[in-house]
This record gives C-alpha cells, sequence and structure tokens, in this order.
C-alpha cells in the first residue's frame, strides 16, 4: 500500500496533541519545499511489512573426522541423499556449526558465522571435540540440532604442513627463577640482564619481546613460559603453549627452597585496648630480609611494627604504634622474608621450542 504524507495525514496522527501536530506540519513544510525544488511529486510511504518466514529445511547429514592437529566437517545436502527428505524448493541453506569439548553443549567451545559450504575445518591440535549443525533457508527458523563426537583433532604432524614455510622459532630469552617468601619469581630476560627485552626469531622475521616476571609461583615445579602478546603466561604442559599469537620463551625448573624459609608466629599483648608488646612465639629460619607484620583484629586498628632478624631468624619485634580499641587476641601475620632457594633451570637461553616441538615428523 501507499500513503501520501500531507497535512490531513499529520493532523490526523496528531489528534488532540498539539505540539506533535505543530512538528508534523513543520517536518511537510521542508519536505514540500524540497519536492517544489528538485521537481519531486508527493513523497509516499512504502509498506515495508516483514516477509514471513519459511519452514526450515529436513535435516542435512554430518560428519566429522580429526587428523593432523585439526577436525574436518562434511555437510551432505537433503538432495544429495538417497532415501532422505528432499529440500524440494532448491533453496540455499545455511548451515551453523558449533564446537563444544562436552557432549551435552552446556559449555560452547565456538560457534561458526553461517556458511553455504559443504565443509569445513575446525584447527583443534591436541583437543576432543564434539561437533554440532543446524541449517537454515531464511537466516531465521532452524531445524534441531544433530550432533557427532567425540572428535580428536590429534596432534599436528609434518604431514599437515605447507612446503617452503618458515616455521622454525629460536629465541634469545633468559628463564630463570628466584626465591620471594613463600614463592619463587620466574624471570625471562635478555642478554643485556634482568630487566632487559630479549628477541624472537620466526623464519626470517624476528621480533622484540619485553622482560618480564611471573609472580607467586610454587617452589620446586616445572612450567613453560610464553609470551601471549601482552603478558607473560606460564603453563604446566608444553601443549597448552601454543595458541596462536604466543610466542615460546622457554622451559624452566623452579627453584627449590632450599634455605628452608619458615616463617615466625608471634602473640600481641594487649592493655587498654592498645598493643604494648608482640611476643615471638617462633622465630622461623631461613629469613635473608625481616618479614612484614600485619595486625588485624575484629574491632582495634592502626596498630604496626617491625622485626628485626639475625641470622636467618627473628630477634625483636618493635611496636611502632599501639593502635586503639583492640579486643584482647588480635592476630598478628607474617609475611615476607625472602629465602635465597637453591640454584634453579632456565638457563642462560630458552629452547628451540617452535610450533611442531613435540609433534611428530
Amino acid at each position: 500500500m501507499t500513503l501520501n504524507i500531507d497535512q490531513s495525514q499529520a493532523n490526523l496522527a496528531a489528534g488532540k496533541n498539539q505540539p506533535l501536530q505543530q512538528t508534523l506540519s513543520a517536518i511537510i513544510l521542508k519536505l514540500n519545499q524540497h519536492d517544489t525544488a528538485l521537481g519531486l511529486g508527493t513523497i509516499q510511504k512504502v509498506d515495508a511489512a516483514p516477509k514471513a518466514t519459511s519452514a526450515a529445511p529436513p535435516k542435512c547429514t554430518l560428519s566429522a573426522v580429526g587428523a593432523n592437529g585439526q577436525i574436518t566437517v562434511s555437510i551432505a545436502l537433503p538432495q544429495q541423499t538417497t532415501g532422505a527428505p528432499q529440500n524440494s524448493s532448491k533453496a540455499v541453506i545455511y548451515q551453523e556449526i558449533s564446537t563444544s569439548t562436552v557432549a551435552n553443549f552446556t559449555t560452547v567451545q565456538q560457534t561458526y558465522p553461517l556458511m553455504t559450504n559443504a565443509s569445513m575445518t575446525i584447527a583443534a591440535p591436541g583437543q576432543t571435540l564434539w561437533i554440532r549443525l543446524r541449517s537454515t533457508t531464511d537466516q531465521k527458523t532452524f531445524n534441531s540440532y544433530q550432533i557427532v563426537g567425540p572428535v580428536a583433532a590429534g596432534l599436528q604432524t609434518s604431514a599437515a604442513t605447507e612446503p617452503n614455510n618458515s616455521l622454525n622459532q629460536s629465541n634469545y630469552a633468559t628463564v630463570d627463577s628466584i626465591g620471594a617468601g613463600g614463592s619463587a619469581t620466574v624471570r625471562i630476560y635478555g642478554s643485556g640482564g634482568v630487566g632487559t627485552s630479549w628477541t624472537s626469531i620466526l623464519g626470517t622475521a624476528s621480533k622484540v619481546i619485553p622482560a618480564g616476571t611471573i609472580l607467586n609461583v610454587t617452589y620446586g615445579s616445572t612450567g613453560y613460559v610464553a609470551w601471549d602478546g601482552s603478558k607473560y603466561q606460564l603453563k604446566p604442559a608444553l601443549t597448552q603453549v601454543f595458541p596462536d599469537g604466543w610466542i615460546p620463551a622457554g622451559k624452566v625448573s623452579v627453584i627449590a627452597n632450599g634455605s628452608g624459609l619458615v616463617e615466625p608466629t608471634f602473640k600481641a599483648i594487649v592493655s587498654g585496648g592498645a598493643i604494648v608488646a608482640i611476643q615471638i612465639l617462633t622465630a622461623g629460619n631461613g629469613l635473608t630480609t625481616a618479614p612484614t607484620l600485619t595486625i588485624t583484629d575484629s574491632t582495634g586498628s592502626g596498630a604496626t611494627a617491625v622485626c628485626t632478624i639475625s641470622a636467618g631468624s627473628v630477634t625483636g619485634v618493635t611496636v611502632t604504634n599501639a593502635g586503639t580499641t583492640y579486643s584482647s587476641t588480635p592476630t598478628v601475620t607474617a609475611t615476607g622474608g625472602v629465602s635465597g632457594g637453591v640454584g634453579g633451570g632456565g638457563g642462560p637461553q630458552g629452547v628451540n621450542t617452535g610450533r611442531l616441538y613435540g609433534g611428530t615428523t
């Protein structure tokens, strides 16, 4: 249908709403001036009623196989399958594929954009996935999901690579670890020493990566370090290091807590709501710096204290602020007191960890 936009139509639309009627009248005036200048007729409204949705198409046939670190999904249209319901209109069928690590798809790993292709290759080295498919002709009404799996992609091998690609990857990073109280710190840096950048080489290209640290690492552990583009990641298994875009830095055997760092324990002595002294219950050992004392309580606040150490143990505590309104049982907690540890891994340079590291050739 068509509808002329004129003054009578504006009056009818506005009813008794005078401000709306004035606004519509002003718009119509401007439009008529525009039409007159261009020699156009009256602007007409075109009926834009939505088209009716189509019925979902018959199900396609879904299959998937995994090899060389990827999963190949194949789709057969209804008209290509003997004895299957036919797509009588021969309309284009759009396919939606999604993946999950669980059969019931309570967690969807990824949903891919609609496509009309009859196949898709999904890169998933080392993963086992479930694949599901649903189809539509109008991109609105879908048939029910069908699921295949589990499908193991396997590890990427040399059979999956293209010839003449530059896949060799090396780096010039030092990866080591130091003791830091109750946990270790992993350091990544270049040939200029702690805090300097290092260079990663892939094929004929090179990239400079900033130095960094990973805090709160468990003593005596082993991990693989990679740069994800913004920060360093420490993963326990090599296969976890290689999402696209990550740059491997090296493997590290984190130092053991060889100095036997043991944090000291304390008891607060309270008088009149103030902490007047802190009793040393156990002096601790393996301390190379004085631990930090934190005093917590359900009512009191403001108290502070510092330790002195000798030969790796606490020898004294000085209350620097007694605080106020403390109960009879404040808690005094010691943290820090860096341990020297024993020598750890990393070596002078990271390992040659290209994307094919750990695969078969």
